[in-house]
């Protein structure tokens, strides 16, 4: 999860990218955040425990500096896998955004000369395909709180948007390439092909981290030199440019190490049959987003052979 992370941060920290999430998630695609009001926060804050003093990370931070809000925070955190402590650790961050605030020196005052708090938002953005979120989702669903307490426990919620489920109009509102990564992880739950669209990216070598992390394809880094050395010469790339590339070098990588498997392996086809049925296996097999299972079938001659057979049916 880890390298997921580190990519979904690197294209989320980009301020065309950031205020896209939150037009379009918070605005239905409204131009309300503009990418040049925006400035990084310190993404870190400290809280104690048992004695001692911790660090706790957003994955992006941002001030929204507004004619009318002055100040804004927003926070964008990102989830692979579902976390039952969501919620409190959402109000952790929220909260200690808030408390800085009492800590700081006073930059902006109203008519009244009264100090002006700005508001914290955080926003979490759930990256799962196969399953929809079912934990927990406010702080009153987490706890266990007794009836005659409850009207004295304050909720808190937690804004979630569940990506590969949003729908078409929320997913038209993105104008940035994240609108990629959405269209890809929608593809992915409903187990369909994605080949990208005929966008312009603004992000290449982001969008190539990214896609390499949630698809676990390295193709992705090995196409990095010559997608970078065509936006030199062409001057722009397309995420559908990008995906033929993929393909491309999936089904170099099929005729050089399925090939070679099936010779060294024994594999009962005649050459010619040989390389048109593992090429077409490979290339299908990448098409589909399995990259594991090529990896997988260069190194299990059973595994190789199952698949033969699927995909010969």
């Amino acid at each position: 999860m880890g390298k997921k992370d580190s990519a979904e941060k690197l294209l989320e920290a980009h301020n065309d990218v950031f205020a896209d999430i939150v037009n379009a998630l918070l605005f239905g695609g409204e131009q309300i955040v503009k990418e040049d009001s925006l400035t990084d926060a310190q993404p870190f804050s400290s809280f104690k425990a048992t004695g001692d003093t911790r660090l706790q990370e957003r994955d992006v931070a941002k001030y929204w500096n507004d004619d009318c809000i002055r100040i804004g925070f927003c926070g964008i955190e990102n989830q692979t896998a579902q976390d039952r402590d969501m919620a409190l650790r959402v109000i952790s961050y929220d909260g200690a955004a808030y408390r800085s605030q009492l800590s700081e020196k006073p930059q902006n005052k109203n008519k009244s000369g009264e100090t002006v708090r700005y508001p914290v938002v955080t926003l979490v953005l759930y990256f799962g395909t196969e399953h929809r979120w079912s934990a927990a989702k406010s702080l009153h669903e987490r706890l266990s709180i007794n009836d005659r307490l409850m009207p004295f426990v304050s909720d808190y919620k937690m804004n979630l948007f569940e990506l590969a489920w949003l729908s078409d109009e929320q997913i038209s509102a993105f104008k940035s390439d994240f609108r990629e990564v959405v269209e890809y992880l929608r593809s992915c739950r409903m187990h369909t092909r994605y080949e990208g669209s005929e966008r312009e990216l603004q992000h290449i070598t982001e969008m190539l981290e990214l896609f390499r992390a949630i698809s676990g394809d390295e193709s992705f880094k090995a196409i990095e030199p010559a997608i970078l050395n065509t936006k030199k010469e062409k001057g722009g790339i397309k995420m559908y440019d990008v995906f033929r590339a993929v393909k491309d070098e999936g089904i170099t990588l099929g005729r050089n190490e399925g090939i070679a498997l099936g010779r060294n392996e024994g594999i009962a086809l005649g050459r010619n049959e040989e390389r048109t049925s593992l090429l077409s296996l490979f290339a299908a097999l990448y098409a589909a987003g399995r990259a594991d299972d090529v990896r997988k079938a260069t190194s299990d001659l059973a595994y190789l052979q199952k698949l033969l057979d699927e995909y010969q049916k």
